[in-house]
């Protein structure tokens, strides 16, 4: 642990307790391998015990391939233990070539000992719209002092009254299994004109004017009561987390950290605005979008037919080289069929890149020359090490023959069987740079519609998620 976390962490700490983090990873939209680095800085920045996560994917096999797996691999070595449950399989747009995630659900990051975990499914009833099966998490921990706590990590359906049932699913599970020191934590999909689900767990019950009542009526949390953790210490404070985008904007608060009433919170933060995303890492949202269109042209080059992108682009991006471009949602293009990475723009790639790879070198051998010249001529002396007694100001020096160099310059000698290698070292090296730097204005001419795909960015591909994180520390009173 860095000092200055640890001075924080003795700080926001006092008698231990649990430091407590939920956060909506937004699967692997926009660029997910740069921006697991800023969700990676901010658990270090929190110094979070425990993470939830929500909407992660997984591979084929989902205990040896998923995101919480990657995130685990970037963080320190006391996060030993997770917990990860698919909840649902992805469905994907026609022909997308890339399914390598086919898995979505969510999960635990812990550094202290999971000393026992179970899942439960909350199936959808036959009546509700929203036909995707939710699942609880739950993990058994003890902080430093040795007090346990029941965690249980959620993501509620996004159908108003189908949130009744999931949250009386979850009540259900609370008092069958007898939890104690319960936290519920994660994305309850909560909208601000109902907060009724959530309603029911801060009154520990059910009443007739909730309209959670028709199916909820039977819901009893036997005098259990949560507190809002961020009402609990910001109850003036709207601490929005949906959505972190240009647009709509932040208008709820779907990611919340419940905490049985009898335990204490001591504070409670929301992070992970655009801002600090779109200052550190534009410039690899815009190589890596360069690469990606590249990788496209490959699979033209190889005659792979598809939908290039692994997610939708939205209302506001098309899919065109597999990246999302801001002209709108009707200009999709499938693989190999879309101009800007057809098999032609691989190879004039190939070829631009092996001029310059000859030119470069050319370059570099007339500055050795210079350099090696003015040493045999003048001794190792710091003006002729930097030519100014050699071939820049001493025409005299440019005719020189193959005894000139000695065996360990066989390099610069097999060099001058090219006749291009023949013309004086300061020409070489004038005549470089001017071609490099005009070669440069072509490529760049060349290649504008590739270049266009790669600046021409969603502003929601500059966020990290569409959710801000929400920090809780919690103790036992």
């Amino acid at each position: 642990m860095k000092p200055a976390s640890f001075v924080y962490f003795l700080i926001i700490s006092p008698g231990y307790g649990l430091i407590l983090s939920t956060y909506n990873i937004w699967n692997t939209m926009f660029n997910w391998q740069i921006r697991k680095l800023r969700v990676l800085e901010m658990i270090h920045t929190t110094e979070s015990d425990i993470i939830a996560l929500q909407e992660v994917r997984s591979g084929e096999h989902p205990q040896l391939s998923n995101q919480i797996l990657e995130l685990k691999s970037g963080l320190p070595s006391q996060f030993k233990w997770h917990v990860f449950r698919v909840a649902n399989n992805v469905s994907f747009i026609d022909k997308t070539i890339d399914k390598s995630y086919p898995g979505e659900g969510i999960g635990i990051i812990s550094r202290l000992p999971i000393i026992d975990s179970s899942t439960h499914y909350l199936l959808p009833h036959p009546a509700d719209p929203d036909k995707n099966k939710r699942v609880i998490v739950h993990v058994r921990v003890k902080d430093r002092d040795g007090t346990s706590y029941d965690i249980l990590v959620v993501h509620l359906s996004y159908h108003r009254q189908q949130q009744c049932r999931n949250v009386a699913d979850i009540v259900t599970f609370i008092t069958s299994r007898r939890l104690r020191n319960v936290i519920i934590m994660g994305d309850f999909n909560t909208y601000n004109d109902y907060n009724w689900p959530i309603d029911i767990f801060l009154d520990g019950k059910v009443t007739k004017d909730n309209p959670c009542w028709k199916i909820s009526q039977n819901v009893n949390l036997f005098r259990l009561k949560f507190k809002d953790a961020w009402l609990n210490v910001n109850a003036e404070k709207s601490g929005l987390t949906f959505s972190n985008m240009p647009s709509p904007g932040f208008e709820s608060r779907p990611d919340r950290i419940l905490v049985e009433s009898k335990l204490s919170v001591k504070n409670a933060k929301v992070i992970g605005n655009g801002e600090r995303y779109k200052q550190r890492y534009k410039a690899a949202v815009h190589w890596s979008r360069f690469t990606t269109v590249i990788q496209s042209a490959y699979l033209s080059y190889q005659g792979v037919e598809g939908y290039p992108c692994s997610h939708d682009c939205g209302p506001h991006g098309s899919c065109q080289c597999g990246v999302c471009v801001a002209i709108g949602n009707k200009k999709d293009c499938l693989l190999p069929y879309c101009d800007n990475c057809i098999s032609d723009v691989l190879e004039n790639l190939v070829l631009h890149f092996i001029i310059f790879v000859i030119v470069l070198f050319h370059l570099f051998y007339s500055v050795v020359l210079i350099l090696t010249i003015g040493a045999n001529s003048y001794g190792d002396t710091l003006h002729s090490i930097l030519g100014f007694k050699c071939c820049l100001f001493n025409p005299k020096l440019c005719k020189f023959s193959g005894k000139t160099f000695g065996r360990k310059q066989q390099c610069l000698k097999f060099c001058q069987m090219w006749p291009l290698f023949w013309f004086p070292p300061y020409i070489q090296f004038f005549g470089c740079l001017i071609i490099l730097y005009s070669f440069s204005i072509y490529t760049k001419r060349v290649f504008k519609p590739v270049l266009d795909l790669t600046y021409t960015v969603l502003e929601e591909e500059l966020f990290p998620s569409d959710h801000l994180m929400v920090v809780a520390h919690v103790v036992k009173e």
